[in-house]
């Protein structure tokens, strides 16, 4: 693997460990701008690349290294959040393999083509996190449980106009970025 790809896998890595810092605390999911680099992952490094970003966040995590808006470590797969985590990694994968396949065709994107690739991979992420959400708030946390109508409630409904949001700016931002000659040759 090139030194240049390892470094923009690191840069990328970073970027969502500091985007889990800047963060609108909400009742067991927060809102941060960790999405925004994952979208901008996978548009810029590709699905392999932009992946392996995430998949390098997840594991320093994992590792101890206190990248999560909750911390770090082992434990941290019982946290309701986690599963968004998870699905960085599907995010970056899914919106870098629809923007490659469009820019393979031969024509330039354009913002609306990245836009729908972004918002592709937030499907993503949502899918992993309300599943492990769900799962971590009826099966792990005690109490009694919380109905799935609620799980959509705060883990998608109060957050899905931000991610909407990040989606259009991470598809502007990539745009801008793609005229420069600065990711060319990953």
């Amino acid at each position: 693997m090139k030194t240049r790809r390892l470094i923009y896998i690191s840069i990328f890595a970073i970027l969502t460990a500091v985007g889990a810092r800047i963060a609108v605390p909400l009742p067991l999911v927060p809102f941060t701008l960790q999405t925004m680099f994952c979208m901008l992952a996978g548009l810029l490094l590709g699905p392999k690349y932009g992946a392996a970003s995430q998949a390098f966040y997840m594991f320093m995590g994992l590792l101890g290294v206190p990248v999560f808006t909750g911390g770090g470590g082992l434990s941290s797969i019982f946290m309701p959040s986690f599963g968004y985590v998870i699905g960085f990694v599907a995010c970056a994968w899914i919106t870098g393999t629809i923007s490659q396949k469009i820019s393979d065709t031969g024509r330039i994107p354009r913002i609306r083509d990245y836009l729908a690739a972004s918002l592709a991979g937030v499907a993503g992420v949502y899918i992993f996190g309300l599943l492990h959400l769900y799962l971590i708030v009826n099966f792990w946390m005690p109490g009694n449980g919380m109905p799935l109508m609620k799980v959509l409630s705060i883990g998608f409904i109060s957050t899905i106009g931000g991610d909407i949001l990040k989606a259009f700016l991470s598809s502007v931002i990539a745009l801008r970025i793609r005229k420069t000659s600065v990711f060319s040759g990953i």
